[in-house]
């Protein structure tokens, strides 16, 4: 046996201590311990909090699909919309008084006449609305609106 072998030792390379892939030794003397150095951080801010490795923790339960949750989105604005438009409509109204037949109603009055009021209390404004033709009871005068817009319509005037 003149030839020389040469002994390898064959061991899996170690786990990355935050997440547990397998961590590459060649090209190291040193046995490195994390994947990625973002995971040596993430290791150190762990064990600084007292939270346990990400490799060690329970796996997340899987959410429902995008599809899923778009429908419910739709689904609770739909029932939103609907509960608004039953309360934004919705009349509260008296249970009805219940019947009395011996008592007849009263006859309804007639209502009375009242007089008509002017609309403006200042003479000056009153003044300038009968220029436009309206009365002081707010009633147009259609001569005296005609009259204006005949003037008006006439082209500029002369003042």
């Amino acid at each position: 046996m003149d030839e020389d072998v040469r002994l390898v030792r064959v061991v899996p390379d170690p786990e990355c201590v935050w997440c547990g892939e397998p961590v590459s030794q060649l090209g190291t003397r040193t046995p490195r311990r994390y994947c990625q150095r973002s995971h040596r951080q993430r290791a150190l801010e762990a064990r600084k909090l007292g939270l346990p490795m990400k490799k060690n923790r329970k796996p997340k339960e899987p959410g429902p699909a995008p599809a899923a949750l778009v429908r419910a989105q739709e689904d609770r604005q739909a029932a939103l919309f609907l509960a608004d438009a039953v309360v934004r409509t919705s009349v509260d109204v008296p249970p009805p008084a219940p019947a009395v037949e011996d008592e007849p109603l009263p006859p309804a009055e007639p209502p009375a006449e009242r007089p008509a009021l002017p609309l403006w209390e200042d003479a000056e404004i009153g003044e300038r609305l009968a220029a436009y033709g309206i009365g002081p009871d707010g009633a147009p005068d259609w001569d005296k609106r005609l009259e204006y817009w005949e003037k008006k319509s006439s082209g500029p005037a002369a003042d």
